[in-house]
């Protein structure tokens, strides 16, 4: 059996799911600051992005894994070829854990002991950033020469995946904290804040699937998957 990817279509496949999702916030959103019914309480939390484990967290797991399995593929060709993985494998195992992270709100765990010890506030509301920013500075120093030694459109499109990504993981995340510490985490505009840093993330991963799924038809053009007995 042979299984076919195309970039493209994969490509809106997930944008078209991140649209709907981002519609089915925005009336959660609508339903819990001016809708007074109670039968609404159901929609906000399947659909609203700030909540835990319901719809658009599975989702945005989910499209880590497969992330996490595309980046994970290239690192298994280039070992078959002898060639240098190890990067790949790194990207593969990061977003796993990304997806974990986004699974278990490990990241949330970390809010009161941070803030704790180091007394933030404004936009270190959400102290997690502290140590997620330094271990994105690590990232960064790691893999800055691997960036360079990849095709220029490869590298381009992975920049930009990793650019709308941290743009809402991370820079969202210091504006809503200030937000959420003036004005609380019931406000609308609190509300508008994380809907737009989780929709960043979204479309962060959408683009590296994007990019991972170029990669392999450019790089690996006559690769075939073959699951045999």
């Amino acid at each position: 059996m042979n299984i076919e990817l195309n970039s493209k279509k994969l490509f809106m496949f997930f944008i078209s799911i991140i649209a709907l999702l981002v519609i089915a916030n925005g009336f959660a959103i609508i339903s819990e600051h001016f809708l007074s019914y109670s039968h609404m309480e159901t929609i906000i939390r399947l659909f609203n992005v700030d909540k835990e484990m319901n719809i658009p967290t599975l989702y945005s797991s989910c499209a880590m894994i497969f992330a996490s399995l595309l980046l994970g593929l290239i690192a298994y060709v280039h070992f078959n070829k002898s060639e240098k993985y190890l990067a790949w494998a790194g990207l593969s195992a990061i977003f796993l854990f990304l997806a974990l992270d986004e699974m278990t709100e490990l990241h949330e765990m970390l809010v009161g002991p941070v803030r704790n010890s180091l007394n933030t506030t404004g936009i270190l509301y959400f102290a997690w950033v502290i140590p997620y920013a330094a271990l994105l500075l690590v990232f960064g120093l790691t893999y800055f020469k691997f960036l360079f030694r990849l095709p220029i459109k490869t590298r381009n499109r992975l920049i930009l995946a990793g650019v709308i990504y941290v743009s809402g993981a991370l820079v969202m995340e210091l504006i809503g904290g200030k937000i959420a510490e003036q004005h609380g985490t019931d406000a609308l505009v609190y509300a508008i804040s994380y809907s737009i840093e989780e929709t960043l993330e979204m479309l962060g991963i959408a683009t590296l699937i994007y990019t991972a799924t170029t990669y392999i038809s450019e790089q690996f053009p006559t690769l075939s998957i073959q699951i045999k007995d």
